[in-house]
């Protein structure tokens, strides 16, 4: 068989011309019959078969989730409502008035923990019987409890006795005068003058005297405590 140069036909060899379009043969290629039939064989396949199918232009059932979550959601409502909130009882005034104002009247400017009362009498006759040696230990202790009644740091016990016993007893008037002011502070007594009172009985030589209102003094502030 010869393949038309011009139009492809498939003509028989003793052919010289294509009885199709009636073309020269003369440089017509020879084709075999194998060749022929995977052509034909290869035509007839594209024939039978089936056309693609269209492509749908919708989106896929499982791509709509996904597009829905990326969707914007409505803001929550701004006028949801509070509970409302029970207010705390309010405290009468007055009564907080007065209640401080007696806290403030009964307490003393310092703590009176630790402190205990002394009987006067008792620590008038120890003093006397050990020559004066507890008049000492009532000093310090005195010395003590008036400075943590009245707020005040003051001089220690142990330097007070110590400073005494170098002066000759001169430095208990400054000391007594010291205390007398530290009294009237632990009263809250702002016009007071025990100070006067006991630097006068200790320049008098009668310094056990103030000793002992020192002493009724801290009672009756640990009473009132």
């Amino acid at each position: 068989m010869k393949k038309c140069p011009e139009c492809g036909a498939l003509v028989p060899d003793e052919n010289r011309f294509c009885t199709t379009c009636g073309a020269s043969l003369a440089d017509a290629e020879i084709v075999t019959e194998e060749t022929t039939t995977v052509e034909e064989t290869a035509a007839e396949e594209a024939e039978e078969a089936p056309a693609p199918a269209p492509v749908s232009e919708e989106p896929k059932e499982e791509e709509a989730p996904i597009a829905a979550s990326f969707a914007p959601q409505p803001p929550p409502s701004a006028y949801a409502p509070v509970a409302p909130v029970a207010p705390a009882p309010a405290e009468s005034t007055s009564n907080s008035y007065e209640q401080t104002t007696a806290e403030t009247a009964s307490a003393a400017p310092g703590s009176a923990a630790g402190i205990e009362e002394r009987n006067i009498l008792v620590c008038v006759l120890l003093s006397l019987v050990t020559c004066g040696i507890y008049t000492f230990y009532w000093v310090y202790k005195l010395n003590e409890e008036i400075n943590q009644l009245s707020g005040e740091q003051g001089t220690s016990g142990g330097l007070v006795i110590l400073f005494d016993i170098i002066s000759c007893g001169f430095y208990s008037w400054y000391w007594m005068y010291r205390m007398g002011e530290r009294v009237d502070i632990m009263k809250n007594d702002k016009d007071g003058n025990s100070h006067v009172i006991y630097l006068i009985l200790a320049i008098c030589e009668i310094g056990i005297v103030s000793l002992c209102l020192m002493q009724d003094n801290i009672n009756k502030q640990i009473k009132r405590a």
